[in-house]
């Protein structure tokens, strides 16, 4: 049996090894999932045919989702979508979500298919996400994908590990955005390249699935691999009768070696934000209060969870946003969607002078859905800021709850006044 990091753990495991592969060391492995996109998807079965496979190895493990450019923007996706469709019903694709169905991420986290000891390779860099379950997930590309298509294995680096835990509890009107601002600050865009990171503390211990989700989502932007969270009560009880196949959770033993061990203090957080142009350039909202926000957006696999548009459905119930500011709302899902109706939350957000988009990653990548002028400046709940993201505008990276207060007031403003 295998000892060691959560990372060498499921490695050994899905290379069908007794022993605890090294970090820096080169294994070849079966993942249980492999997650794939309307973009990645069409490159990955160009490169399939290439290599030479025509069939696809293990279809029951294939998860594609239509999510990127949904709706479709132009002739061109349409036709690639098409043939995608037709390629995932000729090679037997068991779990294809079309168009409207949501975020590849979100529905995997939604459904039950994240699950503890797993192994996912997915051809979107933001993978990492399922780590929230205790998983080991990874973006992988395009020529990858097509190999791991047809062979059904794949090989990888071992990572190295660092540790992280998060001393104290998130103070009121902080939540797990903030938090994972407050990791890129100390992390820096390079300061996890290649590794994989486990979160431990009291604070990660008591955050919800959808903010661990958020918290592991995160880390590909420190160049992370993965970023754990090990599995526990709360895990447990997000898959209790969601989980679409058995499970084996795995933890660290207690001998595990780590390349790096930090500590963050919860407790004397605020609410953050990324400032154009780059996801590390973090610091606090109150330095910049009065900046103009002309575009509000609240979505991708970051924060478009049920309850992350609760929470600033909260904060905008029955007000009216800014006059010179739009609002464009995009669900993680169709359930967050289904949720967002019956609730009467869609109808708040309309309400008050804001748009609510059909589920999927919408205007975060830049093709769709609110792209930003020359001189626009958005308040997003993304994960990415860099240059043309979304259009030549500047992005700052913030909470549902900072969001709305940018909506609200029409310039950055810190949450905590709101209310």
């Amino acid at each position: 049996m295998a000892a060691g990091t959560i990372a060498q753990q499921v490695l050994s495991a899905h290379a069908s090894r007794d022993d605890t592969p090294s970090a820096g060391e080169h294994v070849t492995v079966r993942p249980d999932w492999i997650l794939c996109h309307d973009i990645s998807a069409y490159s990955g079965m160009e490169r399939m045919g290439e290599l030479g496979y025509t069939e696809i190895a293990h279809p029951e493990d294939v998860i594609m989702v239509f999510d990127h450019y949904v709706p479709s923007p132009n002739e061109r996706i349409s036709t690639q979508m098409n043939q995608l469709s037709e390629w995932a019903d000729a090679q037997g694709i068991e779990h294809f979500f079309r168009s409207g169905n949501g975020i590849s991420h979100n529905i995997m986290n939604e459904q039950g298919y994240s699950l503890p000891g797993s192994l996912i390779l997915g051809a979107d860099s933001h993978t990492v996400t399922h780590g929230a379950f205790g998983s080991f997930a990874t973006g992988i590309g395009h020529t990858d994908l097509g190999e791991v298509l047809g062979s059904g294995e794949l090989w990888l680096k071992v990572p190295e590990t660092q540790k992280v835990t998060v001393e104290g509890m998130l103070p009121d009107g902080v939540g797990a955005k903030d938090l994972a601002l407050a990791m890129m600050r100390e992390f820096t865009t390079t300061g996890a390249i290649y590794d994989s990171v486990e979160f431990y503390g009291e604070a990660v211990e008591n955050l919800e699935m959808h903010e661990r989700h958020t918290l592991s989502n995160i880390t590909v932007e420190m160049g992370a691999m993965a970023g754990i969270v090990p599995p526990d009560e709360v895990t447990e009880e997000h898959l209790d009768g969601v989980a679409v196949r058995d499970y084996t959770p795995v933890t660290a033993s207690a001998d595990a070696t780590y390349s790096r061990e930090r500590r963050v203090d919860a407790s004397d957080l605020e609410p953050l934000v990324a400032a154009p142009a780059a996801v590390d350039n973090v610091s606090p909202v109150t330095d910049h209060e009065g900046t103009a926000v002309d575009h509000v957006f609240v979505g991708t696999c970051n924060n478009s969870s049920w309850a992350d548009i609760e929470a600033f459905a909260d904060l905008i119930d029955g007000e009216t946003i800014a006059p010179d500011t739009d609002l464009v709302v995009t669900p993680g899902t169709k359930e967050t969607l289904k949720q967002m109706n019956s609730t009467g939350v869609s109808n708040a957000i309309m309400d008050a002078g804001g748009m609510v988009g059909t589920p999927g990653c919408g205007s975060c990548f830049g093709a769709h859905g609110g792209i930003l002028g020359e001189s626009d400046t958005c308040v997003g709940t993304m994960n990415r800021n860099f240059p043309g993201r979304m259009g030549p505008g500047e992005i700052y990276l913030a909470s549902p709850q900072t969001a709305a207060a940018a909506a609200l007031y029409g310039e950055i403003t810190d949450p905590r006044e709101v209310r």
